[in-house]
């Protein structure tokens, strides 16, 4: 992919997602906006990247990208966002808005993402690559209303 094009993608996942709070919830990292109450993305600390099908297939509709080129875009981003390694990532279909009140009603502290936080090490960011892609259709462990509900 162009790197100009790999930009403006990159730019309008942040423009769309400008809402989406980071929040850790046990071994996970979810992109979730709250007053949505509305999941893009969870990171499990294994480097596992679940992304929301019906969000991202409409978003790279407007590049006509398809699965197999962004779901490596996906997670490019993710990692440029958390500068943590994405090993893999998966697709889900049904994971929807169970859940989402344990995670509003819980105490985590949550912040917004920006560029700001790109202040890691340049090996480190070296280092933050994709190993493996793949796409199943099945639930994770946790709902958007346990995340936003957790009392870490």
């Amino acid at each position: 992919m162009h790197p100009r094009l790999k930009k403006i993608i990159f730019d309008k996942l942040y423009e769309d997602l400008k809402n989406a709070e980071i929040i850790h919830f046990q071994n996970s990292i979810w992109f979730i906006d709250r007053e949505k109450k509305y999941w893009y993305l969870e990171y499990q600390k294994s480097g596992h990247l679940w992304w929301r099908y019906d969000f991202f297939t409409n978003f790279f509709r407007l590049f006509s990208l398809e699965q197999s080129e962004f779901e490596r875009v996906i997670a490019e981003w993710v990692e440029e966002v958390l500068n943590s390694r994405v090993n893999t990532t998966v697709c889900n279909r049904y994971r929807q808005m169970e859940g989402v009140e344990e995670v509003l009603n819980s105490r985590v502290n949550t912040t917004k993402f920006d560029r700001s936080r790109l202040n890691r090490s340049v090996e480190e960011v070296l280092n933050s690559r994709v190993n493996t892609t793949c796409s199943l259709i099945i639930d994770s462990m946790f709902s958007v209303e346990e995340v936003l509900n957790s009392t870490l």
